[in-house]
């Protein structure tokens, strides 16, 4: 299933008339912002039916994402981004219990957003900066415990959890850019990749990833086991997940007008490998429910 934001006429979806639902793993539930209360996060049932709301309608929000078995919502909160972007919070929240604990502070919400491990031991790695000056680094953290930085030098950012362990994009100050691995507690590089990973196949063979480049970006599909780029897609779509099997991908865009894209954005899924597209729907910021995507930048 397919969940869009601002799609048209009969594919509309009409749940709470919010922006962005981010559904439960289940399907059971959903977290979504701009619902018209005086909160500005929101977590309902599928049918509606209000089970929590959090912070102020005028905070914004970022990297919403569920843990496997739907028992936590983590989310980046912002009072205030634009002047003081380095008080950003990554809370957890307890779906039970409405618990909300904040588990770092920094800035969080330019480096891609926080993954749960796919275990069913709920694990969140994400990426930081936590003072001016810094590098943005990737942390890991078990519901109840401390934060524990896993990255040290360079610029590490965009962390996505796949079965094989921890995938983040690593890059140097000479603008080189490395797809690197972590994994039991040591992080290889698999290969050099001027794009940072999005969304990884459940054998965690086929990566979604995306680059960019004065300010357009495009899909790009890489085969992890022979660690190579398969196809690179057209410039001004972005990739929204990918199916289970890595057989496809899901894209959301507008086919580029001159050096940019064009008026209307349509929802479509292509071949890994490239081929002809299959249209969704119009519409934008699509979520794919066997493979959210992580730090995609629409």
């Amino acid at each position: 299933m397919v969940w869009l934001a601002n799609a048209n006429g009969s594919d509309r979806r009409k749940l709470l008339r919010a922006a962005d639902p981010v559904l439960s793993p289940n399907g059971e539930m959903a977290a979504v912002t701009n619902f018209g209360g005086s909160a500005g996060l929101g977590l309902f049932t599928a049918c509606g039916g209000l089970v929590g709301q959090f912070f102020s309608s005028h905070d914004t929000f970022g990297g919403i994402t569920w843990s496997p078995d739907s028992s936590i919502v983590a989310a980046v909160v912002a009072a205030n981004p634009e002047q003081a972007p380095f008080h950003e919070q990554l809370v957890l929240i307890d779906v039970a219990t409405g618990q909300v604990t904040n588990v770092a502070t920094g800035f969080l919400s330019g480096w891609g957003g926080p993954t749960f491990s796919p275990t069913s031991s709920p694990q969140l790695a994400y990426a930081n900066v936590t003072k001016v000056g810094h590098d943005p680094n990737i942390w890991s953290l078990t519901p109840g415990h401390p934060s524990v930085q896993l990255t040290k030098s360079g610029t590490n950012q965009y962390p996505v959890w796949g079965p094989q362990g921890l995938l983040y994009q690593h890059a140097l100050n000479d603008g080189r850019s490395y797809l690197d691995l972590l994994s039991g507690g040591h992080s290889s590089t698999l290969m050099k990749l001027q794009a940072w990973p999005v969304a990884v196949s459940s054998d965690g063979t086929h990566l979604a990833a995306e680059s960019a480049a004065c300010g357009v970006v495009w899909p790009v599909s890489v085969n992890l086991s022979a660690r190579k780029i398969v196809h690179q897609f057209p410039t001004s779509f972005a990739p929204y997940g990918i199916s289970p099997s890595g057989g496809s991908i899901l894209i959301s865009g507008s086919t580029p007008s001159a050096d940019c894209g064009g008026p209307r954005s349509v929802i479509e899924t292509v071949p890994f490998s490239g081929g002809k597209p299959t249209f969704v729907a119009d519409g934008t910021d699509p979520s794919w429910a066997d493979s959210r995507a992580v730090g995609v930048q629409p």
